[in-house]
């Protein structure tokens, strides 16, 4: 009993202050490292998922429509000729295609050189080096072999450059969308796994700033209490000061990782999975066109491949364009306006496949490559055209919950650290009074 109370009385007067002083600056330091570090992890975590969508999976998405792009305009460019009955008629719009594909063309080559600057997935963009150069040769050869029969009929392109385009067709579908897809679902998978690694690592870090920031409350209310009963002050202005400060921290800090968490799982809800499946309908619908074309010219057996293939992708596009739950009212307009004219795409297919059906080669030739009300070219570009503006759409809306993100985590950890080494100093500076008077 006698030592106890002399252990008490070494842990009075000065002694007592300089370790109450010092847990207080280890619950102030804690708590400055964990928001220094719980910020600093969550702003490189926000900028590794843009970097993911912007710079890699959007590529390899946009990548992918324009391989299939470029696919159907190659098809395209075997159908347009002269009327059968009248050789000095021109039927279909060869130079649209010629003019699409050489811009979706220039625009792959600039696609893959981004994606080959990501070392982890060299051997892939090789993949596609390698297949789209097999590609060019079969479709250079194609568009040689029709260019050799100057005057032709519509519809009726040399076998040979049927066969080769058949044949680049097949590299195309076989090897080269396959590779790129394998890409995107790659980067797709990688921006999923970061959207919940950064959401729940700001979440994990809220939770310990919290817990850190009630532990530092607690030693200096803890702390003031005890300096108000042994030295008969009501309160201590500068430790006062100081529990207000850290008070700030942690309310401000904790919810400023909560709301970047609730962006980052926004952006993703709202805006990259919806963005995701919007791009893979891009590509679904000119893998469509490029059927449709293909079809056109070929032998009435081989034809029924193209036709099968054309039905799947159209079916595909149904579940892809259905609004999911993350679909605002204010866009439910804007996937309408995309359905009208993708019907129109389809009436035009089935007038394309009657005029095919009555023998109307020319006729089914403007149909298909005229720019026209009620031609395929002209209601596809309009399908197109509104199906791109919908995606960039919630593009937009993943980039801006982005933002959000950000901007909840600007300022910090500078804050935290200037706010908290100024807790700090006024803690020293409310514990030297009391250290005075024991001289």
């Amino acid at each position: 009993m006698n030592y106890g109370r002399r252990r008490a009385s070494r842990l009075t007067g000065p002694v007592r202050l300089i370790v109450q002083a010092v847990a207080a600056l280890l619950a102030i330091g804690a708590l400055c490292a964990a928001a220094v570090l719980g910020f600093s992890t969550a702003r490189t975590g926000t900028a590794a998922l843009r970097e993911a969508v912007e710079g890699r999976a959007a590529v390899a998405a946009e990548l992918h429509f324009a391989l299939a792009d470029l696919d159907a305009e190659r098809a395209d460019e075997l159908i347009p000729g002269h009327a059968v009955d009248q050789p000095e008629v021109p039927v279909g719009n060869r130079l649209l295609a010629l003019i699409t594909a050489n811009q979706r063309r220039t625009e792959i080559s600039g696609l893959v050189r981004q994606l080959g600057g990501d070392p982890a997935q060299g051997a892939r963009v090789r993949e596609v080096f390698d297949a789209l150069g097999r590609y060019d040769e079969l479709s250079g050869q194609a568009e040689y072999a029709d260019d050799q029969d100057a005057d032709r009929a519509a519809g009726h392109p040399p076998t040979s450059a049927v066969n080769l385009s058949a044949q680049a067709g097949a590299v195309m579908h076989d090897q080269l969308l396959p590779a790129v897809d394998a890409l995107n679902q790659t980067y797709q998978r990688q921006a999923a796994d970061l959207r919940g690694s950064v959401r729940d690592g700001e979440r994990r870090d809220a939770v310990v700033l919290g817990a850190l920031g009630v532990l530092a409350l607690g030693v200096l209310v803890w702390w003031q209490r005890d300096l108000a009963l042994r030295y008969r002050r009501r309160v201590n202005p500068a430790l006062a000061v100081a529990t207000l400060t850290v008070l700030a921290v942690m309310v401000v800090g904790t919810a400023g990782l909560l709301a970047g968490a609730g962006e980052v799982d926004r952006a993703g809800a709202e805006g990259l999975g919806p963005w995701s499946r919007l791009a893979e309908a891009r590509t679904t619908a000119a893998d469509a066109a490029a059927a449709q074309s293909r079809w056109f010219v070929q032998a009435p057996g081989a034809a029924a491949a193209y036709r099968d293939d054309y039905n799947t992708q159209m079916g595909r596009l149904d579940g892809l364009l259905t609004a999911g739950p993350g679909t605002s009212a204010a866009e439910l307009p804007q996937y309408a306006a995309v359905l009208k004219p993708l019907a129109a795409f389809r009436a035009d297919d089935q007038t394309l496949r009657g005029l095919l059906a009555a023998g109307r080669l020319d006729d089914a030739a403007v149909v298909l490559t005229e720019v026209g009300r009620d031609h395929v070219a002209f209601d596809y570009w309009d399908f197109a055209t509104r199906l791109d503006a919908l995606e960039q759409t919630r593009r937009a809306d993943f980039e801006a919950r982005m933002a959000a993100a950000g901007r909840a985590l600007d300022g910090w950890p500078a804050i935290p650290v200037g706010t908290l080494v100024g807790a700090a100093v006024l803690v020293l500076a409310g514990v030297r009074p009391r250290l005075a008077e024991y001289r």
